[in-house]
């Protein structure tokens, strides 16, 4: 697999895109007119949407055993690497055109909630599910994380998705077994 092949694959960009659909299919047309007002973004950003989702974290997700695959009788890969990713979903409060009135802000936060916990996998066409959970992060954990934008505390829904198999590009060649011989004696 080149590596235009592999990113075309990524993993962490399509569990990021799962989530974007999820949520455009459910906030669109009632809360969001156009669908391409939900997208990925950063908090600092000057676009023109309604809803960012923004991946903030990744780290290791070891407790999720992964195994060898079989590429072909002589051929294996290595285990997949799990992983879960944070992310922030937010309101874009500073929406160019016409503005987000709090009362919005407030009603989107509490359907993307309600989208979440309604549907707390993602299924993945010929991929392993990726389960969705809110997180509970600390008022200070928000506050720092917001000051790295250079951004006040605003509210917003923090999720992490996991188990996310990141499959390995390395590869073993083993040999395969073309007879198997038993010495049997009768014990005494």
């Amino acid at each position: 697999m080149d590596s235009s092949q592999r990113y075309l694959s990524s993993e962490i960009l399509l569990t990021g895109e799962g989530l974007l659909e999820l949520l455009r299919r459910e906030l669109c047309p009632g809360l969001v007119q156009d669908r391409e007002l939900i997208l990925f973004a950063s908090p600092w950003e000057e676009t023109d949407y309604r809803v960012g989702v923004y991946l903030y974290d990744i780290q290791d997700f070891s407790s999720m055993p992964t195994f060898e695959e079989a590429v072909s009788d002589t051929v294996r890969r290595f285990p997949a690497k799990a992983v879960e990713l944070s992310f922030l979903v937010f309101c874009n409060e500073a929406r160019r055109f016409g503005g987000v009135r709090r009362e919005q802000i407030k009603a989107l936060l509490n359907e993307i909630v309600r989208a979440v916990y309604d549907n707390p996998v993602l299924e993945q066409e010929g991929r392993q599910d990726v389960q969705l959970s809110f997180l509970r992060e600390s008022a200070e954990f928000k506050i720092r994380l917001w000051g790295s934008f250079n951004r006040p505390l605003q509210p917003a829904v923090y999720l992490n998705a996991a188990p996310v198999l990141i499959e390995s590009g390395r590869m073993r060649k083993v040999s395969e077994v073309r007879e198997r011989n038993y010495d049997v004696e009768r014990k005494t």
